[in-house]
């Protein structure tokens, strides 16, 4: 149990180099999948917009999570400077993802405010961050909940690497920090995702 727990504590707290760990994931290709998406209302960047399939409160929820998750350190970026947040909400809103994906993602995020109502009466979001950190520590104590645990620190990465044509990593902040150069040529307008595929369909 020890060893869980100390397992689960190193997914999201970086105990080591967090700007190392994540340039190895340029290696294997973390960022394989590319969608577009358009802006989310965030605190630090506040925008209207739909966030549909989540609630106002599920957003809110999944905001809070995220900075839990990768919170800004240092010099490097937080999850929702580099737009994680808007990320999600179109992997949840993108026809060629597989439902079942869409549905973990979601029922695990009500699971996760459901507990933290349970066990603190509140919204996950309401609470102090060392709530949040340890109630994460319970809730990923659940071997289906920390593979979800693992998929919310996929996406987050994912967010942090994709070229800001598709609404994240603005600016090139993400690389900027893993003093990442991109290469050429850059995606463009012709032959984003999922323009690509419509493309590839006319052919």
């Amino acid at each position: 149990m020890i060893k869980e727990e100390e397992e689960i504590q190193a997914d999201y707290k970086w105990e080591l180099s967090r700007k190392e760990f994540i340039r190895s994931l340029l290696v294997i290709g973390v960022s394989a999948s590319i969608p577009f998406l358009t802006s989310c209302e965030t605190e630090e960047n506040p925008e209207v917009f739909d966030c549909s399939p989540l609630s106002a409160e599920q957003l809110k929820v999944l905001q809070a999570l995220q900075l839990v998750l990768f919170p800004k350190e240092g010099s490097g970026p937080s999850a929702l400077q580099i737009n994680a947040d808007k990320w999600i909400v179109y992997v949840l809103n993108d026809p060629r993802d597989p439902q079942r994906e869409k549905d973990f993602i979601l029922e695990n995020l009500k699971r996760l405010n459901q507990f933290s109502k349970e066990t603190h009466d509140k919204a996950y979001d309401l609470l102090s961050t060392d709530q949040q950190e340890n109630l994460l520590d319970l809730f990923f104590q659940d071997r289906n909940q920390k593979r979800w645990g693992s998929r919310m620190l996929t996406l987050i990465f994912e967010a942090l690497l994709l070229d800001p044509i598709y609404g994240v990593n603005p600016d090139s902040i993400g690389w900027d920090w893993l003093n990442h150069n991109p290469g050429m040529p850059r995606p463009n307008n012709h032959n984003i995702y999922p323009t690509i595929y419509n493309t590839i369909n006319e052919v």
